[in-house]
């Protein structure tokens, strides 16, 4: 409003100074001129923070909400889980953040001070307010939505080149070694360049278009002064005072150049929108485990027996697994059959990380149903296949099962899961720095060091999913040997596809076309 205001009364003060009036008239167009300077720069101040402000507030708002809609979904895998969609929904509240700030703000202000500058253009020549009208509209509706279409291309390029690059980057950082073993590497660094030469290409593609939409505004804006000017001409023989004449250009090109700084903008705006999409999306995904209002009450006294009676499990509407076992103090179960047949689905079901969508499970006779999931995983623990290595030291991250463990309980846990040899090795001992860009751990340590934690949490039932992956034999016997002699009186449940894991179990399950049935230990084939 105060550019419009500066364009104005400069252009009013310029031709009228120029009819050699009296200089006291001129005093308060001067002091307009001052005003609406300051007043430029105070305002725009004030814009921004105001702007910002209230979009910091809608992010903040924004974040949390993706936290509390991602964070029940994680666990199961039902819901963003990969690198690639964990950076996507980053970028998606980046996006909107950007839409807030960078866009719907000086959009909507640009468009209040146009049409403020057609109300006044509309007083002076009327005609001038039709030709405003219709350049405002080019500029802040047309150009960007023809350039939005046409931009559409580069900007899908550019998010599956991403997705591409971040599944790349993650599965180097997860299978790095793999890689150079196997002398692939070559290949992996070309397919990494393509990509980004398609990312830049993209990027490049976005510019132009970016650029042309400048120009087009630019374009747009000229021709309207010359308009404006022709109108004031013709104005002029039907009465319009002479000091008048400026202003109504002055004030459309005014009104034009705000537009036109965020018209660029407006290209990606269709993406922005989409982004916004994805996250109200997530609000519609169905969490796999409810949590009741109104828990029951689990004794601490009790022995941790489980029993799962003729339960369903689907992802997607999709059946992965049936059927009817329990596990309770003493048992050593093992959990066979091919990948995709349930064995990981089963071991979530029971830490309660996964809700089945039919039967039911207890645990000393209270439904998992009328538990919260950490009710139950004081009782159940669950140590992942690829457990997570937080950017701390190896204490911190033992601590994260207890925090409260002394520097000998920690050695010990770490001898326990045999990570000793490893500990003596290193100078730094439990204050060993891990995490960061990559873990710092094989993949074989990344799980002893989950089973670690689980050892010095000693929970009643421990479910295990493939913990000897990556170990050699003497190494794996020596890890189940300990766990077999710590859960002597509780319950284990062991994931695996190694027959060699079978060593020490009392019972044993098999996964089948979707089916999870008990077998005799001794049986030498169930597969």
């Amino acid at each position: 409003m105060s550019s419009v205001g500066l364009a104005g009364t400069s252009a009013w003060l310029i031709v009228r100074a120029a009819e050699r009036p009296a200089v006291l008239s001129l005093t308060v167009p001067m002091g307009l001129v001052q005003l609406f300077a300051l007043a430029k720069a105070g305002g725009r101040y004030v814009e921004r923070t105001a702007t910002h402000s209230a979009a910091l507030g809608v992010v903040g708002r924004l974040r949390a909400g993706v936290a509390r809609r991602l964070e029940p979904l994680v666990p199961a895998g039902l819901g963003p889980r990969s690198a690639q969609v964990v950076d996507l929904a980053v970028r998606d509240v980046d996006r909107v953040q950007d839409l807030v700030s960078a866009v719907m703000g000086p959009l909507i202000t640009s468009v209040v001070a146009g049409l403020v500058t057609v109300a006044v253009s509309g007083l002076i020549v009327p005609a001038t307010a039709l030709s405003l009208v219709g350049a405002l509209a080019l500029n802040a509706v047309v150009w960007p939505t023809l350039a939005a279409r046409a931009g559409r291309r580069g900007e899908d390029e550019i998010d599956d080149v991403r997705a591409e690059l971040v599944a790349l980057v993650s599965d180097l950082a997860r299978h790095g070694d793999e890689v150079v073993m196997a002398g692939t590497w070559r290949a992996w660094a070309e397919r990494r360049e393509r990509l980004e030469d398609r990312y830049d290409e993209a990027q490049r593609r976005q510019q132009r278009t970016s650029a042309l939409v400048g120009a087009a505004t630019s374009v747009t804006a000229g021709a309207t002064a010359i308009v404006t000017i022709l109108l004031v001409r013709g104005a002029l023989a039907g009465g319009l005072a002479r000091s008048l004449i400026a202003v109504p250009v002055l004030v459309a090109l005014a009104a034009l150049e705000l537009v036109g700084t965020v018209a660029p903008l407006l290209v990606g705006w269709r993406g922005d929108w989409a982004a916004l999409g994805r996250l109200e999306a997530l609000g519609g995904l169905t969490a796999p485990v409810r949590e009741p209002t109104e828990p029951a009450t689990l004794d601490d006294a009790g022995p941790g027996a489980i029993v799962v009676r003729d339960v369903t499990c689907a992802y997607d509407g999709t059946s992965t697994l049936r059927g009817t076992w329990d596990l309770g103090p003493g048992d050593v179960a093992v959990v066979e059959g091919p990948s995709g047949s349930g064995k990981t689905t089963a071991a979530r079901l029971l830490a309660k990380l996964l809700d089945p969508v039919a039967g039911r499970v207890t645990i000393d006779g209270v439904d998992y149903g009328e538990l919260r999931g950490d009710q139950v995983r004081t009782r159940v623990g669950f140590v992942d296949d690829e457990p997570y290595v937080f950017a701390t030291t190896l204490a911190g991250n033992l601590r994260v099962a207890r925090p409260d463990a002394t520097d000998e309980e920690l050695r010990e846990a770490c001898h326990a899961a045999q990570l000793g040899d490893w500990l003596a090795s290193r100078p730094e001992g439990l204050d060993t720095p891990l995490g960061g860009a990559t873990t710092g751990l094989s993949g074989g340590e990344q799980r002893r060091l989950g089973v670690a934690r689980e050892l010095l949490r000693h929970r009643r039932v421990v479910v295990l999913d493939e913990p000897t992956e990556g170990l050699d034999d003497a190494t794996a016997r020596a890890l189940l040997a300990t766990l077999r002699a710590r859960y002597h009186d509780r319950a284990m449940l062991l994931v695996s596809h190694y027959e060699s894991d079978r060593e020490g179990a009392t019972r044993r399950f098999v996964t089948r076309d979707g089916w999870l049935a008990e077998v005799p230990v001794a049986s030498p084939d169930s597969s």
